[in-house]
């Protein structure tokens, strides 16, 4: 894997996360999909946001939307607060099952960026949902016509890893540095690993995770090529009715541990939000332990354990407080561990 770590548009390359390869295949998600409604017809440009064609060229409906008549609706999203192990963890199986094909090289020379198939985005799209669905937030809706960019995006990063390349990079096309310009993107976590990368970010701000984990995420498709790989987005769709006032990281209820970065941070959701700290306390005794404010914006708020680690199956309330110390809102959290 290289050092390049992830990036986006305007940020500093880091090395968050843990790597992953990014060969031909990887472990975690299907080649299935969210389904179709009725039977499957011929792809076209109106084959994008809640649907995207398979590999046999017919209309599906995405990961995290399921059909309803001629349309794709959002699958429905439980309430995190009151979700059991067992529905959290089939959940977390469901996003990590194995075979898929991250990525396909091409045949036309050292520059053909290769494709990226149908199972390989339906898994990086799963894994993305997972860690949304966590949250209580609805699935990201795709952009199936930025393929070519985001693939030839890939590949240029292989030679120079960077939302700006220059034209003598090896490789470089005008379409795929204008994709680089526009994308989150990553070196050595492979396909699907570049979620991690993104959603498990500690540092930059957390611009990524802020970025994938924000409500009505439109405009997703992700490419690979060699240990390259990168994720386009655009614009927002409409908040579910589901969707949170707030996205917390970790949410209500249960939080798979590993899903879950060290630093916690909470963004607005349905609904802005004041500048905020946590104070946090195990529920079981009432002991309080203390928490390390990092950003405090409006809309953004960050902080981390300080000289404590969560534990397992213990459930910790979560008190968010604005900057006069009024109390915003609060909520139990409890770690997890699944198989």
């Amino acid at each position: 894997s290289s050092t390049g770590g992830t990036s986006s548009t305007g940020g500093t390359s880091s090395t968050g996360g843990t790597s992953s390869t990014g060969g031909t295949s990887s472990t975690g998600g299907t080649s299935s999909t969210g389904g179709s409604g009725g039977a499957p017809v011929a792809c076209s440009a109106s084959c994008t946001g809640t649907k995207l064609c398979d590999d046999s060229n017919k209309c599906v409906c995405a990961p995290g939307w399921e059909p309803s008549g001629a349309t794709c609706v959002a699958s429905a999203i439980s309430d995190p607060a009151k979700r059991k192990k067992a529905e959290v963890c089939s959940q977390y199986a469901a996003a990590k099952v194995s075979g898929y094909k991250e990525w396909i090289a091409g045949t036309g020379g050292n520059c053909d960026p290769g494709t990226v198939p149908y199972s390989g985005q339906a898994a990086a799209l799963r894994w993305l949902n997972f860690y949304r669905w966590m949250l209580g937030v609805g699935p990201v809706q795709v952009d199936p016509a930025t393929a070519q960019g985001q693939q030839e995006c890939a590949k240029i990063l292989n030679y120079s890893f960077g939302h700006s390349p220059a034209p003598t990079v090896q490789c470089y096309t005008k379409l795929g540095a204008t994709a680089c310009g526009s994308s989150l993107i990553a070196g050595g976590y492979g396909l699907v690993g570049q979620v991690n990368g993104y959603a498990l970010e500690n540092d930059q701000n957390l611009v990524h995770r802020r970025n994938v984990l924000s409500v009505g995420r439109a405009g997703v498709w992700f490419g690979a090529s060699g240990s390259s790989s990168d994720m386009h987005y655009g614009g927002a769709y409409t908040a579910l009715s589901s969707d949170p006032a707030f996205v917390a990281h970790p949410g209500p209820g249960l939080n798979v541990k590993s899903a879950v970065p060290t630093v916690w941070f909470v963004q607005k959701g349905k609904a802005s939000t004041p500048k905020l700290a946590a104070r946090v306390f195990v529920v079981s005794t009432g002991k309080e332990n203390p928490m390390k404010q990092g950003h405090f914006y409006t809309d953004f708020s960050s902080f981390s354990p300080d000289g404590w680690q969560p534990q397992l199956d213990v459930p910790y309330r979560v008190e968010l407080r604005n900057d006069t110390g009024a109390l915003f809102a609060q909520y139990e959290t409890t770690f997890v561990t699944c198989p």
